[in-house]
């Protein structure tokens, strides 16, 4: 890590939370070739701020990549250890996700690991995609789940990948969604009849569902018909598991069958979304900032927050503002906005928060967890070198 530190003058471009009277303080330091850690003190008294960037410049070789705790869907981690696992030079918290239950670490919305999908997206919400290639930028787009699945000549919707069937957390799915087919950070909408595609980035094995039939596929195969859950899942294949009308879709179909075909794929509007070619692929809501221009209404009440943005030369913006301390109010969404478009930002949008917001530089967390101490969370962005 490299030591230099700069200090910069309290009349460069200054964040717009609080009076303009108010003292800034910034101090920045180069982690990496293209990657600078700085930290911004606002304010004094009544009035305070902390705030840290990750501005990330990938023609200096920094990767940018989603990470889960633990390695997989199932189960919460801290950052610091997910950050440490992955040999990362700076992470923050990712994307929101669920925290109870057959659903605990599920990411709410589309999330990509190694170029895999993992998680579907909640339809319409926006996700930071970040491609492998150094010399495409990053961009923010509003994605679309689509899936199928053919046994032999019957074709069913596929609803989602990498959770329990008939759980969807956020909501936002297809075909009788309750108590909403609408969009929710906060809710966990239920379906009686699901088809949802399992494979090893979940867990080890599916989780116990009464009533759910699920169908073992290995080596071009289908190796076993189960009913209950509790498959384990085949290195290298993969598990459908259904519930209602899709448990009696399985059903027809018997071990030493060929293996079923499947797709799982995102679209931007009509257009296809490559994930193979992506290092890092996270949800997050609202959109804050679009063609340079703040897209929130409404106020809402200051809390910690993490966010993401874009400049306009493709630097990656990773951005905690901490809240609910002595030492920093926090910001509503609007002023979230401001911030990400004061930074540079032609395009932003907002991770997770609250309790969750977190980031590790080395093997430090470095700023104030609004818990007093780490969350645990289901996914992160890593920074690696």
């Amino acid at each position: 890590m490299l030591s230099a530190v700069v200090v910069a003058p309290a009349s460069a471009a200054e964040l717009p939370l609080g009076p303009a009277s108010l003292d800034e303080r910034r101090t920045a330091r180069e982690l990496a070739p293209g990657l600078r850690w700085t930290r911004i003190a606002r304010g004094e008294g009544g009035s305070r701020w902390r705030v840290h960037v990750l501005s990330v410049d990938r023609a200096g070789g920094a990767k940018v990549v989603s990470l889960l705790s633990n390695g997989r869907v199932r189960g919460r981690e801290r950052l610091s250890r997910i950050a440490r696992r992955a040999g990362a030079l700076a992470a923050v918290n990712g994307g929101f996700f669920a925290s109870r239950g057959l659903t605990d670490g599920d990411p709410v919305g589309a999330l990509a690991l190694r170029g895999r999908l993992v998680s579907e997206s909640v339809d319409g919400r926006p996700a930071l995609l970040v491609p492998r290639d150094p010399a495409r930028a990053p961009r923010i787009a509003r994605l679309r789940f689509r899936g199928r699945v053919r046994i032999g000549g019957r074709r069913r919707a596929l609803d989602g990948v990498n959770r329990a069937a008939g759980l969807i957390p956020g909501c936002g799915g297809r075909g009788g969604d309750r108590p909403t087919e609408r969009p929710s950070s906060t809710l966990l909408c239920r379906d009686r009849s699901e088809l949802v595609l399992m494979t090893r980035d979940f867990a080890a094995r599916t989780p116990r569902r009464r009533g759910a039939t699920e169908l073992v596929v290995r080596d071009g195969r289908v190796t076993a018909l189960r009913r209950g859950g509790r498959s384990r899942i085949p290195a290298g294949g993969f598990v459908l598991t259904g519930t209602g009308g899709a448990a009696r879709y399985l059903r027809a179909a018997s071990p030493g069958d060929p293996e079923p075909a499947v797709s799982a794929r995102l679209r931007r509007g009509r257009t296809p979304v490559g994930v193979a070619g992506l290092g890092a692929l996270v949800s997050g809501d609202p959109l804050l900032v679009s063609g340079g221009r703040p897209r929130v209404r409404g106020r809402g009440t200051p809390a910690p927050r993490t966010l993401a943005g874009v400049r306009r030369d493709g630097t990656l913006l990773l951005v905690t503002i901490d809240g609910r301390t002595s030492r920093s109010a926090g910001a509503t969404l609007r002023e979230a906005a401001r911030v990400m478009r004061s930074l540079g930002a032609r395009q932003a949008l907002a991770l997770d928060g609250g309790g969750s917001t977190t980031m590790t530089v080395g093997r430090r967390v470095v700023n104030t967890p609004s818990d007093g101490r780490q969350r645990s969370i289901g996914d992160a962005l890593g920074l690696l070198p």
